[in-house]
């Protein structure tokens, strides 16, 4: 980073943040920091750009009216400039805006000040990390990390079957195939974590345990991508929500696929077999104080509400289980290290960590197996061969796809059929303390909205809400109102909005062998996701809030007739130089708060959007025009090579993906052990 790229940056984390004060040169190195862990270095050469034109006095001059430098404005000057790039009409600025506000804005909130806490932290009544928990009654805690091979120099290895990923499916199928007598090898890219290592620090658990740090983006940078990148994969930082596919989904998927798989017997079992195994049950779906405001909302309007299945025992449901997406101290998540991975290695499966699987090996138009490289415990990169009589990839599905192209399989098929279950969320303020953080992580879910049309629409969700997320999803008038926002944390509750997309994005791999998301949502899409909105608006009024808010940039918010004159005044009083909401307490808030989520707009980095869930990349089909793979999981162009995750999946599921993964990556693998 250059001397004037580096003022430049200075300048916008003070116009972020400008309350940082001592720590705002830990704030900086910290950012730059961010940058330099991307992985992608087009990313950052995107992201040196921007700070040039930041940095150009004819740029601020078109934007803000101000002929300087960015870092030569006054803090008046530097906020009009980041407002017109955050309401350009040009998609890139609007991106380029966002970028630079969820680096900054993570920077400060997810890490602890030098004395160990944070002024917002404090403001909050968040109480960061938690000491560490007490042996549970009921005996030791959990075994910790497994065991893994370590690589030390340029090795090959030998066995049945290697598996490229260790999460949803490569977990279960190393477990299915170690116990059917086969020989297995696991490689995961990621490390090999234990409850001891979950800190609870939000910026140390995001780069520990996440995909890229966290930091993934689709390529136009309208919607980050989290997908869990340790030994487990996302079962040991997701949030434990355990839905089978819904029966009418899976007739739609043979329909689509012209298979007879997913309606029929043997999936089903599969399905009873990995919710069994995962332990999954309601005896620990108590609701916090956020599924309670829920519940309380969706009654109150006379809707569908419902009991989460989890895949966690012994859970003890107060603060200490708001952390659990950043890995479970009590060892109560029953992820595939705790189960399937653990009987893989007591029936002999040997797993190395920190390993990148490169391509796989070919020989007379057979897989036999991968080669990739391996980081050693001291830093280093050597070369790691494994020789098998079959491979799968179970790498998530936008690694997956990219390790069938650089692999050399031509399907057209391969990367096409993305879905990412795009989520948002409207924010509600209560009068009570409702502590977001707190509680278990899902407990309570709505379909009311779940079949708008031909089985697409939205499921109404909530999850434990720390400071990372807010920091990097509510929209921004300016630092002072956004403080205010984030200090209003512990009297905030939410309704999360999962939406079942019907129409595809991408993966694209590059020439340097990177997967790049391409992904907007459609037309289509984008109707039902205001409708959901407007629903979400409708549970938190119900259920109390005084004030609501949208994750538009700039946030839409509305007084509803519920709060009545008095809470009217209160929540218009606090909105400072924000202006005022609309609705105002009247009877046609909802209409007024609908007319302005329309002018706002919710497409292409306008809303914050997140993506939790990726799938569909390397579809199931009965033949290639249909899929990448059949019905036995193993690919069209190469026999061998079998794929056993979320990029099989026909469509998007529209439910938590974690229990359908693991299905079909037992489906697969009882189906490699039997035709052997």
């Amino acid at each position: 980073m250059t001397a004037h790229q580096r003022r430049v940056l200075a300048a916008v984390c003070d116009t972020f943040q400008p309350s940082a004060g001592a720590e705002a040169g830990a704030l900086l190195e910290r950012v730059i920091g961010l940058i330099g862990s991307l992985p992608d270095p087009a990313d950052r050469r995107r992201l040196g750009l921007l700070l040039e034109a930041l940095g150009s006095p004819f740029v601020n001059l078109a934007l803000a009216g101000r002929f300087a430098s960015f870092d030569r404005l006054d803090r008046e000057g530097r906020v009009a400039v980041l407002r017109g790039w955050a309401d350009s009409r040009i998609q890139l600025r609007r991106a380029g805006f966002q970028a630079l506000k969820r680096l900054v804005n993570v920077a400060y909130y997810a890490w602890p000040a030098a004395d160990g806490s944070h002024p917002a932290w404090r403001a909050a009544g968040y109480p960061g990390p938690l000491p560490p928990p007490p042996i549970p009654p009921s005996g030791p805690p959990g075994p910790g990390r497994l065991p893994t091979v370590e690589i030390r120099r340029d090795t090959v290895l030998e066995c049945d079957v290697v598996v490229c990923g260790s999460g949803a499916g490569g977990g279960v199928a190393a477990g299915v195939l170690a116990a059917a007598g086969r020989s297995v090898v696991v490689l995961e890219k990621g490390e090999n974590l234990g409850p001891q290592d979950f800190t609870q620090i939000e910026g140390e658990m995001l780069s520990a345990g996440y995909l890229d740090g966290g930091l993934l983006m689709t390529q136009s940078g309208s919607m980050p991508i989290l997908a869990g990148s340790c030994l487990g994969g996302g079962t040991v930082i997701n949030w434990t929500t355990s839905l089978p596919l819904p029966e009418a989904t899976r007739h739609e998927w043979d329909r689509r696929s012209g298979l007879t798989l997913f309606s029929g017997p043997a999936f089903a079992e599969s399905l009873a077999r990995v919710a069994a195994r995962s332990g999954v049950n309601t005896a620990n779906s108590d609701p916090g104080r956020r599924d309670q405001l829920l519940e309380r909302g969706l009654r109150a309007c006379g809707w569908h509400v419902d009991v989460i299945p989890r895949n966690a025992e012994g859970c003890v449901d107060g603060l200490e289980c708001g952390y659990c997406g950043y890995g479970c101290r009590l060892d109560a998540k029953n992820s595939t290290a705790k189960t399937y991975l653990a009987d893989a290695v007591a029936a002999g499966a040997r797993i190395v960590v920190r390993c990148d699987v490169r391509r796989v090996l070919a020989e007379g138009g057979r897989a036999v197996g991968v080669m990739g490289t391996a980081r050693t415990a001291d830093g280093r990169t050597v070369n790691l061969t494994v020789r098998a009589r079959a491979v799968i990839a179970a790498c998530g599905a936008l690694h997956t796809p990219a390790l069938l192209t650089r692999s050399g399989l031509t399907n057209p098929l391969i990367g096409r059929g993305l879905r990412l279950h795009p989520v948002s969320a409207v924010v509600g303020t209560f009068d009570e303390r409702v502590e977001p953080w707190s509680g278990n992580l899902q407990t309570r879910y709505s379909d009311q909205f779940v079949d708008l049309d031909a089985g697409y629409g939205a499921k109404f969700e909530t999850g434990p809400v720390h400071f990372a997320l807010p920091a990097s999803a509510y929209g921004w008038d300016d630092p002072t109102r956004h403080a205010a926002d984030i200090g209003a944390l512990g009297r905030t509750g939410l309704v999360g909005i999962l939406l079942r997309d019907r129409d595809p994005g991408r993966v694209v791999t590059g020439r340097d062998g990177r997967p790049r998301v391409r992904y907007e949502l459609s037309s289509y899409d984008r109707d039902h996701l205001r409708t959901a909105i407007l629903g979400a608006a409708r549970v938190l009024a119900a259920a109390g809030a005084r004030e609501i808010m949208t994750l538009q940039q700039p946030p839409v918010r509305a007084i509803p007739a519920a709060a009545g004159a008095a809470g009217a005044a209160a929540a218009e009083g606090a909105l400072g130089a924000a202006g005022p909401a609309v609705g105002t307490g009247s009877a046609d808030w909802l209409n007024e708060f609908a007319r302005a989520v329309d002018g706002r707009g919710i497409d292409r980095c306008r809303m914050a959007l997140i993506s939790f869930h990726q799938m569909a990349s390397a579809a199931m089909g009965a033949d290639p025009r249909r899929g990448v793979v059949g019905e036995t999981g193993e690919t069209f162009d190469l026999p061998g090579l079998y794929v056993a995750d979320g990029s099989a999946f026909v469509t998007s599921s529209g439910v938590n993906p974690m229990i359908t993964i693991m299905a079909i990556a037992d489906h697969v693998a009882r189906g490699i052990a039997e035709r052997w």
